[in-house]
């Protein structure tokens, strides 16, 4: 492992949103496209939900379109996902139809949204990086909870948090103050390239990095990895797709997977990542592009995750990991169509990033910590010393159908959302001009969103007492910022 350690050159993180290990992946084993993989095999009815009586299996999805709604995973309704054997306490995992009865309050279809699983056909993408690189079929999100706690732990290896919230902030340990400050008298070199508005605006603590230089617009991901020169190339590269919580306005598509998403989007959105991190064979040779979910998503899968705990900032206990989520190594410097089973979760990556930058040295106490219980570094699935090509990627035709304009419409729908709106709206009213020419689509989302609550829908006062309606009404003078306004 030490010698492939040396040989890594560039790492590259991708974290999509809210999918199970099952649901994306769980195809592998079933359709024997990698029998290894601990996924689903038939009989299917072997993995299913009770529920008041009925038996709700996992099913193949026929067509990839967008759901009717987004699937419960609060800290809560995760608890009763994982659904504790009433005399072993034993996780069982059997209560996604039941949390998604609670919060739909219908009777559920033999069909249950939360157990529908991809086939290969529906994932080209997710299916090829699978069964060419390296499948981790063990990795599970830290925190069975949503999504801002556990990307709280992806990106520093903490979380003052147990549920999503409005406006918060991260650690010192964030990745990027550790990388700037990991290697004494010279700087771990990495860079963030997003589309659409970065997750990292939610923190204000870091938009000392998001307004800097070291973040860039995805569209210049191929050609900086094509033409930029050893001395200046990042080592560490984090993907950014659109996020369907965040603001934006078509023709930017959402693509970060977040149901009721259909995932062909974010299938397009990886296999051109994959293309871009791949197309020099130079610096391909000592990549490790990781590719990995924040959460479940309320998408059901029939591994227990293991009981280690974590106690947040908001001085919650948990007691065991959230579900597992896809995990896929692709690099050169992994076995094509190899297993890797060892234990990880989130910060396995930082593990990783520690290991390469400063070993011997952990990436924080908490890190050490989920160590000593037993989470491996990611280094753990580096297994062959034999330099291979990228093999190029499906080039099938990939048709998703989309309903226009509800993001504007609707408003924020979940407190991801509304971080997003409020996060968007503080760096325009505060940062104008950063924000506009980091952001530019923020121009375009602030009039359509203001457009959207018209005078013949709500009063002002109507308005200042929504969720939404405040941030929303908010003025922010962009003539003035045009003008330099800071």
């Amino acid at each position: 492992m030490e010698n492939l350690l040396e040989k890594v050159k560039t790492i590259v993180l991708l974290m999509f949103e809210n999918r199970s290990f099952d649901h994306m992946l769980g195809h592998l084993s079933r359709q024997k496209i990698n029998t290894e993989v601990n996924g689903l095999k038939d009989p299917l009815t072997n993995f299913r939900n009770l529920y008041k009586g009925g038996s709700f299996p996992v099913f193949p999805i026929r067509e990839d379109v967008e759901m009717n709604t987004d699937l419960p995973h609060k800290r809560e309704e995760v608890n009763v996902q994982l659904k504790k054997h009433i005399l072993t306490g034993n996780i069982t995992m059997g209560g996604f139809v039941e949390a998604y009865a609670n919060i739909t309050q219908t009777a559920p279809n033999k069909e249950c949204e939360p157990m529908g699983f991809f086939e290969s056909s529906l994932v080209p993408a997710t299916s090829f990086l699978a069964r060419t690189f390296c499948t981790c079929d063990n990795w599970f999100c830290p925190l069975p909870t949503g999504t801002q706690p556990n990307r709280n732990m992806a990106f520093s290896g903490d979380s003052s948090i147990s549920e999503n919230g409005l406006l918060l902030d991260i650690s010192r340990n964030n990745v990027f103050d550790w990388l700037n400050r990991a290697r004494a008298g010279k700087k771990v070199k990495w860079r963030v390239y997003h589309s659409g508005l970065s997750f990292f605006t939610l923190y204000p603590s870091l938009l000392k990095h998001v307004f800097g230089s070291k973040f860039r617009r995805y569209d210049q991901l191929a050609r900086d990895i094509m033409f930029e020169s050893d001395d200046t190339a990042p080592e560490v590269i984090i993907v950014e797709p659109v996020y369907k919580d965040a603001p934006h306005i078509t023709p930017i598509r959402a693509n970060d997977n977040h149901p009721p998403l259909a995932v062909g989007w974010g299938e397009e959105f990886l296999r051109r990542t994959y293309e871009a991190i791949s197309c020099n064979p130079k610096k391909w040779e000592s990549t490790v592009f990781i590719v990995y979910y924040d959460e479940h998503g309320g998408f059901y899968d029939h591994v227990s995750p293991p009981e280690i705990g974590f106690i947040t900032g908001d001085n919650h206990q948990f007691n065991n990991m959230g579900p597992r989520i896809p995990g896929i190594i692709s690099s050169p410097l992994v076995k094509s169509g190899s297993v890797c089973q060892s234990l990880f979760d989130h910060t396995s990556v930082l593990q990783f990033l520690a290991e390469k930058f400063t070993p011997g040295k952990d990436y924080s106490d908490s890190v050490r910590e989920r160590r000593l219980a037993g989470v491996k570094s990611i280094s753990e699935a580096l297994n062959n010393e034999i330099s291979w090509p990228a093999p190029s990627p499906p080039a099938d035709k990939i048709i998703v159908p989309v309903t226009l304009g509800s993001n504007i419409l609707e408003g924020p729908q979940t407190e991801v959302a509304e971080s997003f709106e409020a996060a968007a709206n503080e760096i325009l009213t505060n940062y104008p001009v950063k924000a506009i020419r980091k952001f530019p689509e923020l121009v375009h989302w602030k009039i359509a969103a203001d457009n959207a609550l018209t005078p013949t829908l709500y009063t002002t006062n109507e308005v200042n007492n929504t969720r939404l309606g405040k941030s929303r009404t908010e003025n922010v003078n962009l003539k003035s910022s045009q003008n330099g306004n800071t």
